[in-house]
Order: structure tokens, then sequence, then C-alpha cells
């Protein structure tokens, strides 16, 4: 299987038989030049499977929905938030509430909970686990808000993460947030994931460019047994 970061939170991750979009927020272009997504993916023959965390615009773009008008073998599955918010109509996807479950053929999807909008991901493929975060995060915010606040906000994304942890067994790939913007502390929730859930493979999302700073990760992952690979640019794919 192949991973690749596209942008901001969006993830691609290929089988053989079957591919898996996560939260497309803008397209990057290939080393040929041409775009992942609009010229690469949608133009494969395989199964694709959307999921679309919550409506933030960071994480939804509209244009997702209009793939299928080329593509038929396309399945969305997005986060309730998304129709409480208008974003998408009844008929446009599958909607999943929190520990809200979804199974086919070839893989199986469980909603789990956000300390912001909508639902994080758990995806069951080729007996491998896989997770998406969204939003899910410890946003503590320690520079900007006062301490109980702080603590209020890492306390219900340690809710979160307890309940994540009970259900789920041991990940093959976690894609979560690490987002600079946090301040000096801006890992402290992407070390409380992986020292909680056992996890073969991190990737980070939320960064903006500060592809330096997400790096310092691989330090904290080792100490837990979990492999970072470094990453150093947009649509740059790993084989796993």
């Amino acid at each position: 299987m192949t991973i690749t970061y596209i942008y901001h939170s969006c993830y691609l991750i290929e089988f053989q038989e079957l591919s898996l979009l996560f939260d497309f927020y803008k397209d990057v272009p290939r080393s040929d030049g041409k775009e992942w997504i609009k010229d690469y993916l949608l133009n494969k023959d395989e199964d694709l499977y959307i999921f679309c965390s919550h409506s933030h615009s960071d994480h939804f773009n509209p244009e997702i929905l209009s793939w299928r008008k080329n593509k038929k073998n396309i399945k969305y599955l997005f986060s309730e938030e998304l129709l409480q918010s208008k974003k998408a109509l009844p008929e446009d996807a599958l909607f999943l509430k929190k520990e809200e479950s979804f199974r086919d053929h070839r893989i199986k999807v469980k909603a789990y909970g956000s300390t912001d909008a909508g639902c994080s991901f758990l995806i069951s493929c080729e007996d491998k686990l896989f997770f998406h975060a969204g939003d899910l995060n410890n946003w503590h915010w320690k520079e900007e808000v006062n301490a109980e606040e702080a603590l209020t906000y890492e306390n219900n994304f340690l809710c979160e993460l307890e309940l994540l942890s009970e259900k789920s067994e041991d990940l093959y790939v976690a894609m979560f947030p690490l987002d600079p913007r946090l301040g000096n502390d801006f890992m402290r929730g992407g070390e409380q994931f992986v020292s909680r859930i056992k996890t073969e493979y991190f990737f980070p999302m939320h960064f903006g460019e500060n592809f330096n700073l997400v790096n310092m990760f691989a330090g904290i992952a080792s100490k837990y047994n979990c492999n970072y690979l470094p990453i150093n640019h947009h649509g740059q794919s790993f084989n796993l």
C-alpha cells in the first residue's frame, strides 16, 4: 500500500483494489506536473472511498461531490455534521454519527468523536486499522487561555482518546493533527495519542508549511515504538 500526504489534513491511501481519500481541501501537483487527485486518482479504475470529518472549509471542499459525474465507483462517507450544517444533502453520502458503523465487502468504518466539529474515522482494510483524526486533538491553547479552560479542553480530548483506546486494537496508521499554532506544547496531543494507543506509523496533519517543526515528533514517536516518517513536501508518498 501507498500513503500520500496531499495537503493540510488530506491523505490518500492506495491499495491494489481500492483507494481511501480523507478531508480533501485542495489539490497538489505530482512530480510529472499533473495534479494528484483530478489528473491521477479520479482516472484510476479502482473503487474510491471519500471521507469527510466535518464541514470546516479546510476539511471539506464541495467540489468532491461533482467527481461522481465522471467516476461512478465512488462511495462518500461523511460525518453527520455535514448534513446538520447543510453543506451536503441526504442523498450525497452515507452520514455517520459518533459510534455508528458502515461495512461492505472491502472495508469496515466506525465513527469516533472529535474535540471540535464532526467526527474521526477508524477504518479496517486488508486486516489493518487506519485512523484519521479529523479535528480530534488536545486543543489546549495554553498560551492563550487560562489554566482552567486549558484543562477543560485537555480533559475533553482525553475522554475521547480513552473511548478510542478501549474499543480499538493496535493501529497500523494514524493521521493526527500537530498544529504549531498551539504554541510550544503543540505536540502534546500527538504524544498522548501514541502513548495510549499502540500505533505503527504516525502521520501529521494540520501543520501548514511547518514541515521542520512537525518532523521533530519523530523523537517522541520513537519513545513509544512508533514510526514517524519525515514529511518534506505536499504530494509526498510512502510505501508501507
